[in-house]
């Protein structure tokens, strides 16, 4: 096809507009046209103005060491606004003390049990020391659940005190819930290569990681980065505007919307799907891209979370840490904080300490019914034990991720494998793109947009 297409992007979060992008470079002449339902593009990307500066409410940081988002941010010209963390390490709140996170450990997996004297009893650390010992069954290309892998070879306690926190806040699930081959592709290699054990393989993986940042954030706030991208890709954004069905008819494809003007219609010829689980299953199945009751899509799980955000008075007394880790097993409605102005050296000028506070995790939802005040309160309280004595709040927002995070579990790529060709058969020209597709993470939900909007622009091209 030679003509110029219309393109309906459905969601304005960062995969919508990376897809938006996209497409604007591959397809100049496209007519793309953005659905938000909120009031701002941007979605788990959420960047707020204190009195003394912007705060993040979503995501805070990328992994630095992935090529997507640091290729996407210097593509933008953005390449100058990088900043990286501090030197301080982070902790865990674990029987009712705050320890350095152990050395040598991967997504909390252990490569010295040695080191996890302040975290496991002695009882709890012979029971870990046992796994390089014990005969591995791996079949290379396999996946099986992390949480049930580790909790089988080091124990339950490596699970709650050491797995469960590290990737809590990433996934808002338990390692259980999760698969080894998306959540940490590098450990399924290195057994696929034949490391006789968990223990091997996180030493094998350790001993070579790159030296330097891992993480990297934007001065300015990831809305720098949104406001690049929606520039870039000339798109245009109608906010407040939720899609209530799409429609394939001869022409193409008819998106229905409804905004605070009342009910329209967007013609497509390509449609990118970007919405969360809970909204894409259900329009991409009325649309007859799935059959009805069919799991592969509808049955991938969603957590919800909150995030308090807040900025103390600098007579607190904040750990010397860049943050804090929740063990899963500790009595605190809290899974953790992150001090941000001791992470972040270029957010250290700030009148006052700035500190986030996450709560919410899968099958655990009873603190999230608690309202925005009782968050609040709830972290202020946990920041007073932590500091010794009640903080001064001088600023505070909180802002809630409804079914926001996916659970990634076993088999998750041969899920997405199989309803993208169920798409692909019974809707052509509509792509579903996110963070329930390729991963939870901004670099993974750039890399799946970009790859998505490369596959519609070659189809119609052809």
């Amino acid at each position: 096809m030679t003509a110029a297409p219309r393109v309906v992007v459905v969601g304005g979060g960062l995969s919508g507009l990376t897809a938006a992008y996209q497409l604007s470079l591959d397809l100049p002449d496209a007519q793309v046209t953005v659905l938000e339902a909120s009031a701002a593009p941007g979605g788990a990307l959420h960047t707020v103005d204190f009195p003394s500066g912007p705060m993040e409410l979503g995501a805070e940081a990328f992994i630095g060491r992935r090529p997507e988002a640091s290729a996407l941010v210097a593509e933008l010209g953005l390449a100058d606004s990088l900043r990286h963390p501090g030197t301080l390490g982070s902790a865990i709140l674990t029987g009712g003390r705050v320890v350095a996170m152990p050395p040598g450990t991967l997504m909390g997996l252990p490569s010295d049990v040695d080191a996890l004297s302040e975290v496991l009893g002695p009882a709890e650390r012979a029971v870990a020391a046992r796994e390089v010992d014990l005969p591995l069954a791996w079949e290379p290309g396999s996946d099986v659940s992390l949480g049930d892998l580790v909790a089988e070879r080091f124990g339950p306690a490596v699970v709650a005190r050491l797995v469960d926190p590290m990737l809590g806040g990433v996934y808002a699930a338990r390692s259980s819930g999760l698969g080894l081959r998306q959540v940490v592709p590098g450990l399924a290699q290195a057994l696929d290569r034949g490391a006789p054990s968990l223990t091997a393989a996180a030493r094998e993986l350790t001993a070579t990681r790159t030296p330097g940042p891992v993480f990297a954030a934007l001065d300015g706030g990831y809305r720098v980065l949104v406001d690049a991208l929606v520039a870039a890709s000339g798109a245009r954004i109608r906010t407040r505007t939720r899609c209530t069905s799409l429609r394939r008819g001869a022409d193409g494809y008819a998106v229905a919307v409804h905004a605070d003007s009342g009910p329209s219609v967007e013609r497509a010829d390509l449609v990118v799907v970007a919405v969360p689980v809970p909204h894409a299953a259900p329009l991409l199945t009325a649309a007859g891209g799935l059959d009805a009751g069919d799991p592969s899509l509808s049955g991938i799980r969603t957590a919800s979370s909150a995030v308090v955000a807040l900025e103390i008075d600098r007579s607190a007394a904040l750990p010397e840490r860049s943050g804090i880790l929740v063990a899963t097993d500790e009595p605190v409605p809290y899974k953790a904080m992150t001090f941000t102005s001791r992470k972040w050296p270029h957010l250290d000028t700030r009148p006052g300490h700035l500190v986030r506070v996450s709560f919410g995790r899968l099958d655990d939802d009873e603190v999230l019914r608690s309202d925005d005040a009782a968050l609040t309160r709830m972290a202020e309280t946990g920041l007073g034990e932590l500091c010794g004595s009640e903080p001064t709040v001088l600023h505070s927002r909180v802002r809630r991720w409804t079914d926001a995070l996916a659970e990634i579990g076993p088999g998750h790529d041969a899920r997405i494998a199989a309803v993208r060709a169920e798409l692909a058969d019974r809707l052509p020209g509509v792509e579903l793109v996110g963070g329930a597709t390729e991963g939870v993470g901004v670099p993974a939900c750039i890399g799946s947009a970009r790859a998505a909007a490369r596959r519609l622009a070659t189809k119609w091209q052809d």
